[in-house]
């Protein structure tokens, strides 16, 4: 059976990776990788889709051990990544046991740009990568968050109540991916919080695109008139609050 994502590889990088948007908000989530995960670090990397945030952590220096669900994003992800100390699985983040061992063998997890909103609850991952997560390492999860300035007033303008308030749905929402429909959900950080502990610890909170409009609005943004300097500018120097279109997530294990 074809992952959801497997009919938008091929045109996923056009379609997201290479727009100024998506290159303005992934340098924000580099900066703090770079402060989270330094040269010799081994990350292990949640959906990784086309494999350019793994491309860019093995060109600082890190190991990579990149997981996604779909095989076809993972075809242009090796070939990307060529070269580099990246090594690749095939996992699916809703059901998954990586074979690896226990006794923190990574450095840290990340997961870019709402890979892991197709969980419903996030406890049994939070538990699962304890155990593989050395102590005081990092975990950086940038997910959709429950609220998006952006989304309620541009829906609210248009008259579309049901779509502007979709996240606040406990039992998410419907997302097309390529030709695929496919339920996402939206958690709160109070939430994620509780999911990771006792064994993380979450130091930090920033939201991604609380200036600079969702993904779904990248031709608004490429319009002549559209102040996307500015906004961009604005993104990459006020972190509050959590009301992006993402959210990165920064989480800290325990020593216990």
């Amino acid at each position: 059976m074809s992952a959801p994502f497997d009919s938008a590889a091929p045109t996923y990088d056009a379609d997201f990776t290479h727009t100024p948007l998506a290159r303005a908000l992934r340098d924000i989530v580099w900066e703090r990788l770079a402060a989270l995960f330094p040269a010799g670090a081994r990350v292990l990397e949640l959906a990784c889709g086309t494999g350019e945030d793994a491309r860019h952590l093995a060109s600082r220096g890190l190991r990579v051990l990149a997981s996604d669900q779909s095989e076809a994003m993972l075809a242009v992800a090796r070939e990307k990544c060529a070269g580099l100390p990246v090594e690749f699985v095939q996992l699916d983040v809703r059901d998954w046991r990586l074979e690896i061992g226990d006794g923190g063998v990574f450095d840290g997890v990340f997961s870019n740009f709402g890979g892991l909103n197709v969980l419903p609850k996030h406890q049994s991952l939070m538990t699962h990568l304890s155990r593989l997560v050395r102590p005081g390492g990092h975990l950086a999860f940038v997910l959709m968050g429950r609220w998006c300035a952006w989304e309620i007033l541009w829906h609210l303008a248009h008259l579309d109540l049901s779509t502007a308030l979709r996240r606040l749905n406990r039992e998410g929402a419907m997302a097309r991916v390529g030709g695929s429909a496919m339920r996402v959900y939206y958690p709160t950080t109070a939430a994620l919080r509780r999911a990771a502990e006792p064994h993380f610890r979450l130091t930090r909170v920033r939201p991604l695109g609380l200036f600079l409009p969702p993904s779904y609005l990248e031709p608004l943004a490429r319009r002549r008139f559209f102040p996307f300097r500015l906004l961009a500018f604005l993104d990459r120097r006020i972190g509050y609050p959590p009301w992006g279109d993402h959210t990165l997530y920064e989480f800290r294990r325990n020593s216990n």
